[in-house]
């Protein structure tokens, strides 16, 4: 099957195997453009390629996480690799694993555009309209999850939305504003929702997961009462979405798809999750190549600080030296769970949202969602009192509660904060004002006349 991003062609004509059981038919290999998505079994496994290409390697499968917590000034590099330039802001148009992450994204765009254009065609009996409907919807949030992953990276950028099928077809466009791109965001969110079950389901986008996105988008549009409106469907479902006690229980113990996750991406030992590989200590099977520093793990071991979520990382003495590691992605088949997202998440969106409309009540308003996550790690009541405080307070508990997530730099450029923030942990550390936003990769400029850099770079 031959999948092309509208950037860069070169992807492979194998469709990839299943994410975990999550539909009931084996993946096709080499099936032609012509007929690629022509019936039932063929429409599923197109849409379960979408799936896999938001796993891979350049997106949740590592890269696209990794650029959320490198430049977070809570890691430190242990190789010489590219990630020492992350780790220190530096970022450079050139740097391989931006155009890696750039073309994996576009790959997901494309998948889902194929999906989105040719399903709705399909003649096939046991392709029911409520089924077709489904499937786009599906695509529609899993291409309205990768725009707005470009667009909180990279600023706007092209929209494309008919599946490209070779150099040839390559639709020559150039790039949108942030609010243009984020307004197709919320369009595919908008379309999507109401064909999409109302149900619990972790590993497929449903209408839940549509409210999960529309409430981060919401926040990073600072629509506040929106932000909070769409948070609050989810933390209402109580008897589906908790925040687990101990810290822990959500990832530990080979655990997958629990009460506290709204959309994960499942992995296995044939579609391995590489954060794994990179993260791990060299006892545990993997190549340590990245670390918390020291003063990250001194916060996280600080039970006032960090609480149960020391959980979060480990540490191993060897020779009379202690070397700590992150603790998230820790199985030995690297089947560990990309967490999109989390009920923690909504409840921190809430607080920030609620902030923001000045109502820190800690009964019910932003101190009352802060607290409920500072309570499941173990901490006590937050002390904030102003408004100033608590959005403080806010940003401090993300920092800890999705410390290998894909979550810190982006809070902080969201905010307009990374500067302040970065050079105060690590004098040696300077955020230009450009750097807000990543390079767009040298290597699509090249190829593509319409594309424009990021002032700055």
């Amino acid at each position: 099957m031959k999948f092309f991003t509208s950037i860069l062609f070169y992807l492979s004509l194998v469709l990839l195997g299943s994410c975990k059981k999550y539909l009931t038919v084996e993946p096709v290999n080499a099936v032609s453009d012509e007929t690629t998505i022509f019936d039932k079994t063929s429409s599923e496994t197109a849409l379960r390629a979408v799936y896999r290409q938001m796993g891979n390697i350049g997106y949740y499968g590592e890269n696209y996480v990794t650029f959320g917590y490198f430049p977070s000034g809570d890691i430190k590099n242990l190789t010489t690799g590219g990630s020492a330039n992350f780790v220190n802001v530096n970022f450079r148009s050139d740097d391989v694993l931006f155009n890696t992450t750039w073309v994996a994204i576009y790959s997901a765009i494309n998948r889902a555009n194929h999906v989105i254009t040719k399903v709705p065609s399909v003649n096939d009996p046991a392709l029911t309209t409520a089924l077709k409907n489904q499937y786009v919807g599906e695509a529609k949030f899993l291409r309205a999850l990768a725009y707005f992953d470009l667009a909180r990276a990279w600023g706007g950028v092209q929209i494309v939305l008919e599946p490209t099928t070779s150099l040839q077809n390559r639709p020559a466009i150039r790039r949108s504003t942030l609010a243009d791109t984020y307004a197709q965001v919320l369009k595919d969110l908008e379309e999507a929702e109401p064909v999409l079950p109302d149900a619990v389901n972790r590993i497929r986008a449903t209408r839940r997961t549509v409210w999960a996105l529309r409430a981060r988008l919401h926040l990073y549009k600072k629509e506040w009462a929106q932000a909070e409106e769409y948070a609050t469907k989810l933390i209402d479902k109580t008897a589906d979405y908790k925040l687990l006690k101990p810290y822990s229980t959500w990832f530990a113990n080979n655990v997958i798809a629990t009460q506290e996750s709204i959309f994960e991406l499942q992995f296995s030992l044939q579609n391995p999750n590489s954060t794994r590989l990179q993260m791990a200590h060299s006892s545990n099977g993997g190549q340590y190549r990245y670390a918390p520093n020291d003063r990250f793990v001194q916060l996280l071991n600080n039970p006032s600080v960090g609480g149960g979520r020391s959980a979060l990382i480990g540490s191993i003495t060897q020779s009379g030296i202690t070397n700590w590691y992150g603790n998230l992605y820790y199985r030995k088949d690297a089947s560990d769970p990309a967490y999109i997202f989390r009920i923690a998440e909504m409840y921190l969106i809430r607080a920030e949202a609620r902030a923001q409309l000045n109502n820190l009540s800690a009964t019910n308003g932003a101190l009352f969602d802060l607290n409920q996550v500072r309570d499941r790690a173990g901490l006590a009541a937050a002390t904030a009192a102003t408004q100033t405080e608590v959005l403080r307070a806010i940003e401090e508990e993300r920092r800890y509660e999705f410390a290998f997530e894909a979550h810190r730099w982006y809070d902080l450029a969201r905010t307009g904060r990374a500067k302040a923030v970065l050079e105060a942990l690590d004098a040696n550390v300077k955020v230009d004002d450009h750097e807000y936003l990543f390079p767009i990769p040298v290597t699509q400029i090249q190829l593509d006349p319409n594309l424009e850099q990021n002032p700055g770079y």
